[in-house]
């Protein structure tokens, strides 16, 4: 695996800094006599057989014997190797003193763009095997984000990014503008009571949501008795409007790859359809484990790590009649446009108590911003009282969703912010 970084940032619209980082290494997974063993190296080192095959011997004879059937992986070439994309570093610094203008321009309230920053990746890989396996693939990836402060009689910062598989597929003056209105709206919070509400989250909040909760898909947490869908596989989980698929490609997306990490060919798979849970994400070792079928998910964080189960293109299918507008004209309630702690909640159990900053809604209007209420709730319940989903995706890295809908959400308010 050989990975090219390149990384930009404008702070405080005055200094402008530019980062470099090359990473190439290659890792190696045995079977012997029903144990397994793996080792990693860097391309940046000599190459000493002898020592990765002594490595090698120490690890199979400390390794236990597995408990399950390898799987002869099928014989085929294929390349995919992507042409790297070119980085113009000048069209690169131009974007981002564009979105520096755009946000600093967007009120006068805005006193300070506290950071402007693009990130351009390019990945090449190979996957090789005992069988006849030779896959070479490569993935792409960009991404902007940009930072504004904004002062009145308070002030507050106002966050937002966005990503793509290319350079030029990112809306720049688009991000700055949805960072510099988050500012300006925190300025004045007005307090919120205490009671039931229908809540609509954001794309880009519920995008943050669905990823915490991801594990609950994923096969290992199965084998662990780590997730509450565990014996659920054809019941109805969640509201019939709710099918959720880990796609082998979409647009502009990322991780459009031939294979996933142990170079199983990708698939589009269906986890979760009109509510009814249909498979759990898999790669070879927890679908044989589990006697099912192999969805082609196995995912490394890099060569330095053995490949678990992760999401490609995970998402939810938003309802393509239904735009943000019509989808705030259907409640009297509550828009949440940002969550804080949701690194706490549990994402076995599905329990949750999020701080919650958003708009009361009436007759589809955003009416006043409220700050630092509090919403505690449960991610499987609110998954059956979706009530609504509008076109507007959102996307980051492996994730996405529409915004969501959800009644009967108690948020605890009487907090000026």
């Amino acid at each position: 695996e050989k990975t090219h970084t390149e990384e930009f940032e404008l702070r405080n619209s005055k200094d402008f800094s530019k980062g470099l980082t090359e990473d190439a290494g290659c890792s190696i997974r045995v079977v012997k006599d029903n144990r397994s063993a793996f080792v990693y190296f860097s391309l940046k080192d000599d190459f000493d057989a002898e020592r990765i095959c002594d490595e090698l011997d120490v690890s199979l004879k400390l390794s236990k014997p597995l408990d399950f059937e390898i799987i002869n992986m099928e014989s085929y070439k294929e390349k995919n190797i992507k042409e790297k994309p070119y980085t113009d570093r000048e069209k690169i610094k131009e974007k981002i003193y564009l979105m520096d203008s755009v946000a600093k321009n967007f009120d006068k309230r805005i006193v300070d763009v506290k950071g402007s920053a693009v990130s351009v990746s390019f990945k090449e890989f190979e996957i090789a095997n005992s069988y006849g396996m030779d896959i070479k693939d490569s993935v792409s990836y960009a991404s902007a984000s940009v930072s504004v402060l904004a002062k009145d009689k308070n002030s507050d910062v106002g966050w937002y990014s966005l990503d793509a598989d290319n350079f030029n597929n990112i809306n720049f003056e688009f991000a700055a503008q949805k960072a510099a209105n988050m500012a300006v709206n925190k300025l004045y919070p007005t307090p919120v009571s205490t009671k039931k509400y229908s809540v609509i989250f954001a794309n880009h909040v519920f995008e943050q949501i669905l990823s915490h909760f991801f594990t609950a898909f994923d096969a290992y947490s199965v084998i662990n008795h780590t997730t509450a869908l565990e014996d659920k596989i054809n019941k109805r989980i969640f509201s019939e409007n709710i099918t959720i698929k880990d796609a082998k490609t979409l647009k502009n997306r990322p991780n459009n790859t031939l294979c996933d990490y142990e170079g199983s060919k990708r698939k589009d798979t269906i986890v979760v359809e009109n509510g009814i849970l249909k498979n759990f994400l898999h790669n070879t070792y927890t679908s044989n484990k589990l006697k099912m079928t192999n969805t082609s998910n196995a995912k490394r964080g890099s060569w330095m790590s053995i490949p678990k189960v992760g999401p490609f293109n995970f998402y939810i299918e938003g309802d393509a009649s239904t735009d943000r507008d019509t989808l705030l004209n259907k409640i009297d309630g509550v828009y949440v446009t940002e969550i804080m702690g949701l690194h706490m909640a549990d994402s076995i159990s599905g329990d949750f108590s999020f701080g919650v900053d958003g708009f009361l809604v009436h007759n589809g209007e955003l009416v006043s911003y409220f700050k630092a209420a509090t919403l505690a709730d449960n991610f499987f319940d609110i998954m059956n009282r979706i009530i609504g989903l509008s076109n507007s995706m959102y996307f980051s890295s492996s994730f996405g969703t529409p915004d969501v809908a959800i009644a009967d959400c108690t948020i605890g308010g009487e907090n000026n912010g």
